[in-house]
C-alpha cells in the first residue's frame, strides 16, 4: 500500500510494471537518484486510478506517493525481454 507520504522501494535497475488498482486515487512516481529528492504531484509521473504502466528504468530506487492514503499499488518484476 502507498499512502500520502512518500514510500521508497529497490528496484535494483530490473524492468517491472507498476499497477495502480485504486478505483479513484492517483499513483506519482520517479526515480530516486543520488539528490535523495522525494516524488511530489509536481516532480512524479502520474498513474490514474486502475491503470497499468510498463516502465524499465535503470536505477536503483523508486520514490512513490498517492492522492490518498493505503493505496494498492502493485510492482511486478518482468523476465526475459521486453
Amino acid at each position: 500500500k502507498v499512502g500520502t507520504t512518500e514510500t521508497e522501494m529497490r528496484v535494483n535497475s530490473r524492468a517491472f510494471l507498476i499497477q495502480n488498482l485504486s478505483e479513484s486515487a492517483i499513483v506519482y512516481f520517479k526515480e530516486k537518484r543520488e539528490d535523495n529528492k522525494k516524488v511530489t504531484a509536481t516532480t512524479g509521473f502520474a498513474i490514474p486510478a486502475g491503470h497499468t504502466l510498463e516502465v524499465t528504468l535503470r536505477a536503483r530506487k523508486l520514490s512513490l506517493v498517492a492522492s490518498a492514503a493505503n493505496t494498492d499499488v502493485r510492482i511486478m518484476y518482468v523476465s526475459g525481454d521486453v
